[in-house]
C-alpha cells in the first residue's frame, strides 16, 4: 500500500497539480495586494469610499461583503486571463519549434537507418 501511495504521489500530474496550487496561492496574494493597494484606492478617489462591507447593509444583511467578493473575483479572473494570454503568446512558438525538431529528428533517423541498411554488404 505504501508503494502504491508513493507511486501516486510521484506521478507527473499530481506533482503538476501541487505546483499549480502553490503558484495559484502565490498569484492570489499578488492580485490581492494589487486590489487592496492600487485598484481600490483608485476607485476610492473616483467614488469616494470603497468599504462596501459596512456601508451596504440592509435589514442586517451585509450585501457589501457579497459585492466586494464579486469585485475581487472579477479582478482576479481578469488578471489570470491576461497572465495566461501573455504566457501563451510567449510560449506559442517554442512548442511549435520543438514539435518541428522532433519531426526532423525522426526523418533524419530514418535517412540514417536507410543509409546504414544500403551500405551493409549482403551475406
Amino acid at each position: 500500500m505504501w508503494q502504491e501511495f508513493k507511486d501516486f504521489i510521484l506521478r507527473g500530474n499530481v506533482l503538476d497539480l501541487a505546483v499549480a496550487v502553490v503558484i495559484g496561492a502565490a498569484f492570489g496574494k499578488i492580485v490581492e495586494a494589487l486590489v487592496e493597494n492600487i485598484i481600490m484606492p483608485t476607485i476610492a478617489l473616483i467614488f469616494g469610499d470603497t468599504d462596501f462591507a459596512s456601508d451596504w447593509v440592509y435589514m442586517g444583511i451585509t450585501y457589501g461583503v457579497f459585492i466586494q467578493a464579486i469585485i475581487d473575483f472579477l479582478i482576479i479572473a481578469a488578471a489570470i486571463f491576461v497572465f495566461i494570454k501573455v504566457v501563451n503568446k510567449l510560449t506559442k512558438n517554442r512548442f511549435v519549434e520543438e514539435e518541428a525538431e522532433d519531426e526532423q529528428l525522426v526523418l533524419l533517423r530514418e535517412i540514417r537507418d536507410s543509409l546504414v541498411k544500403d551500405n551493409k554488404p549482403n551475406n
